[in-house]
């Protein structure tokens, strides 16, 4: 499995990784899952950049996809639709604020995770998203990359998810698994996801599997792959080693490594489960 990577100084320059990638790996979807968690301007770190997102959407057409649809919940009920809106999103696909959308009872049936209830849009999007999350750090999970981006297809509040939370996204991933998957690290966040300091990281990710997306992203944040309990466990349940995923990379990885970390408060709050 391959992922590729690459240096990446601006958001304008982004299209051009994309056309790259859709030329490796060649692509289809009909969905985009960004991480919104709260509207912010992008340029701090917290949220997917909305330039990339943009490019996406261009690039896709020139490939032939159309009716795109641009889906995320957020932390607070109407995080989504600012997003969509300030954001000029609107103007370029249709959107859809899942944490307004109808929800649905899903048996999961996970050794964690049983049922959750799930935005029917987000049910109609599976198997055919592509993910685009931030490369950003999280109290509880060290990281937040394309695993984790799946809980924005849930109801909120999803604090239900912390507890055993590792074993709880492995769950959801054997549900929801994107097609195709462009982490965000043009500018990174450290310290925390809801209010990170913006790290310069200036690299894009690509993989049409996630799982080599995830363990890519954690070794460019500074992070062994082992450190990070829920990217172990999916590596375990999909039967993925580090040795099988070829990576891509312009220049070489080592070269693109950033060491991230989370601030005393935000170890606190993961000591606590919260």
């Amino acid at each position: 499995m391959r992922v590729f990577v690459e240096r990446v100084e601006s958001y304008r320059d982004a299209g051009k990784f994309v056309e790259k990638a859709f030329e490796l790996f060649n692509p289809e979807f009909k969905y985009l899952k960004p991480n919104f968690l709260k509207f912010d301007d992008p340029e701090n770190g917290c949220v997917t950049h909305p330039d990339l997102i943009k490019a996406i959407i261009n690039v896709a057409r020139e490939c032939g996809m159309e009716d795109l649809k641009v889906i995320e919940g957020g932390f607070y009920r109407d995080s989504a639709e600012k997003c969509f809106v300030e954001f000029g999103l609107k103007e370029v696909a249709e959107c859809v604020n899942l944490n307004a959308d109808e929800f649905v009872d899903v048996e999961i049936g996970g050794e964690a995770l049983k049922s959750v209830k799930v935005a029917k849009t987000a049910l109609k999007a599976r198997g055919s998203y592509l993910t685009v999350p931030k490369l950003k750090v999280h109290h509880l999970t060290k990281v937040t990359l394309g695993i984790k981006n799946n809980m924005g297809f849930l109801k909120k509040p999803a604090i239900y998810m912390h507890r055993n939370i590792h074993q709880k996204l492995v769950d959801l991933l054997s549900f929801f698994q994107p097609s195709f998957v462009i982490i965000d690290g043009i500018i990174g966040g450290t310290n925390s996801e809801m209010h990170p300091k913006p790290v310069k990281h200036e690299v894009l990710i690509a993989s049409d599997n996630v799982i080599a997306a995830d363990i890519v992203g954690a070794k460019l944040m500074g992070f062994s792959p082992s450190e990070i309990q829920h990217l172990m466990l999916a590596m375990q349940m999909f039967d993925i080693s580090e040795s099988d995923v070829e990576i891509v990379a312009n220049p070489g990885i080592e070269k693109l490594v950033k060491h991230y970390s989370l601030s005393l408060s935000s170890r606190m709050l993961g000591r606590l489960g919260i």
